[in-house]
């Protein structure tokens, strides 16, 4: 089976896979262009984009002013494609040049074979008004990139208030434990003074609202909570803090964990929780 070279690419392609993808070319371009368009990945590439783009500007829901310097660049290439010294083609047939210096006129006949013919110029400035399609089409590209990175910023935001919403309740669920009678919870004191965090034990696990502790390097070291009973501090997990606001840290306990009547807080090295506490950091005594 033989196959054909693909034939070489030039701009005049790029308006002509963008005439293609618009369907606004003649039978005879269109027939003239089709071979070239199943070798050329380029206008192929064209073709695909100009469509996907023209469908998405029913989505671009953000109106953004097209670059300034596209009107100059169409017009640009009006000046280029007419030229200087480009005489506009007597197409009546009836006028006859007047003879100077004596010479005779030419005559019809001749005259009229080297009339030039109107369609190279329609082509040629289908062509401009194709290639401005193709700056058109760039325009709404990056209008349409504009638009996702406004959505994307607009996700962004959502999902942060969505979480923030999540913190602000876990934090109330955890102050309402704590005021209910019977709950056992402890109120934690740092080691300078001063209130840097509460633990609420509702029978399935402790949760620890901090308030006053500082983030700690995750990768390097991790808070511990201990329970304390006859005197022996329990490890019952760790946790992180990632900034100084009011934040909730879940630590689930076995369930036959003996009723603890105290917590203390530890900041460890490493990523687990030692036999013993090395440097407490917060303590409080339970209450009910």
């Amino acid at each position: 089976m033989t196959h054909r070279a693909p034939d070489s690419h030039t701009g005049e392609h790029d308006a002509l896979a963008v005439g293609w993808a618009l369907h606004t070319l003649d039978s005879d371009e269109a027939a003239a262009f089709e071979p070239h368009l199943e070798t050329c990945p380029t206008c192929r590439r064209t073709v695909d984009d100009t469509a996907a783009i023209l469908g998405d500007i029913g989505g671009a829901v953000v109106p953004v002013d097209p670059p300034p310097h596209l009107r100059q660049r169409l017009l640009d290439a009006v000046d280029a494609e007419s030229g200087p010294g480009v005489d506009t083609p007597d197409v009546t047939g009836t006028a006859t040049p007047a003879a100077t210096d004596g010479e005779p006129a030419e005559p019809a006949a001749e005259r009229d074979a080297t009339v030039v013919p109107l369609a190279p110029r329609r082509r040629a400035t289908r062509w401009i008004a194709a290639a401005a399609v193709v700056l058109v089409v760039a325009a709404i590209g990056g209008l349409t990139a504009a638009n996702q990175s406004l959505r994307a910023e607009r996700d962004s935001a959502q999902a942060a208030a969505a979480a923030q919403a999540e913190r602000e309740a876990a934090v109330a669920d955890v102050l309402h434990d704590a005021g209910t009678p019977g709950v056992p919870h402890a109120v934690l004191a740092g080691a300078q003074g001063g209130i840097v965090g509460l633990v609420v034990d509702d029978g399935t696990g402790q949760r620890v609202l901090t308030t006053g502790l500082g983030p700690n390097d995750t990768a390097d070291e991790t808070y511990v909570l201990w329970g304390l009973a006859g005197g022996t501090p329990q490890p019952l997990g760790t946790f992180d803090v990632g900034g100084p606001g009011p934040d909730v840290r879940s630590v689930p306990s076995s369930p036959e964990a003996a009723p603890f009547a105290g917590f203390a807080v530890s900041l460890e090295p490493g990523r687990t929780a030692p036999a013993s506490p090395t440097r407490v950091v917060a303590s409080g005594q339970v209450g009910r």
